[in-house]
């Protein structure tokens, strides 16, 4: 049986959904998912509940583990990455109508549909969420799918926008600004900075990036469906559609 949830926002629910860091428009990125598990000597954990961030780095999957280090300087809590997973540049998203963005426009749109779900923004930061282990467990399951495992259905139905944004989403190394020609040394290693500035991507190299072909496509986000099929043969999902 297929079931289809359509999603409605408007560019007050955008707005309303900020987000903490740097705002760059339309750039390449990966999106992180780190959950947070308090220690018992000082919290509870509340049954049927996960805490978790959904936050951005204007980079590629180096720059994650730079953001996760950080986050665990000085916390009691046990913290880890979920998930993470790239945005490329002018990826369609499904509001406002006719939005085409990169990963901050993603992280806003998820946040919005996060909000919209009810699921309440704890802490101070606005990227923290209280959200059902079944989201935790629907993103384990297409993470492992990703990896190569042979899980044959996830349940998507938790949050089908975010589905769609994790398992649709183009390889790391398809995206053009991720090449390792882009890498540059800092003091703690390498990374990749996908932001426009003088330690970014010059405009040059933006413009080149646009113009380069693309293994994937960037309409996902908009397509009817679900994640309900998993393609052994092709070894990715497949939408159902009406």
């Amino acid at each position: 049986m297929l079931i289809i949830i359509l999603l409605t926002t408007n560019k007050s629910d955008m707005a309303n959904s900020k987000a903490t860091g740097k705002v760059v428009k339309n750039v390449p990125g990966m999106i992180y998912i780190i959950r947070e598990i308090p220690d018992p000597e000082v919290a509870t954990p509340v049954e049927g509940i996960a805490s978790i961030k959904l936050g951005i780095v204007y980079g590629n999957d180096e720059a994650i583990k730079f953001r996760e280090n950080q986050m665990k300087t000085g916390s009691s809590s046990r913290k880890y990455t979920l998930a993470a997973f790239p945005v490329d540049e002018d990826t369609e998203m499904p509001t406002p109508e006719g939005t085409k963005g990169g990963v901050y426009e993603m992280e806003q749109f998820l946040h919005s549909v996060f909000k919209l779900k009810g699921w309440k923004q704890v802490g101070e930061a606005k990227e923290w969420f209280a959200v059902p282990t079944s989201l935790v467990e629907m993103i384990r399951d297409i993470r492992k799918i990703r990896e190569g495992a042979t899980k044959k259905s996830v349940r998507w139905t938790v949050c089908p926008e975010l589905a769609k944004a994790f398992a649709y989403a183009p390889k790391h190394d398809d995206i053009p600004a991720f090449d390792e020609c882009r890498r540059k040394k800092i003091k703690k290693g390498w990374k990749i900075n996908t932001e426009r500035n003088k330690d970014g991507r010059s405009d040059l190299e933006e413009r080149i990036d646009k113009e380069m072909p693309r293994k994937h496509d960037r309409d996902y986000m908009l397509r009817r469906g679900a994640v309900g099929k998993y393609d052994f043969q092709l070894k990715k999902y497949t939408f159902d559609i009406m």
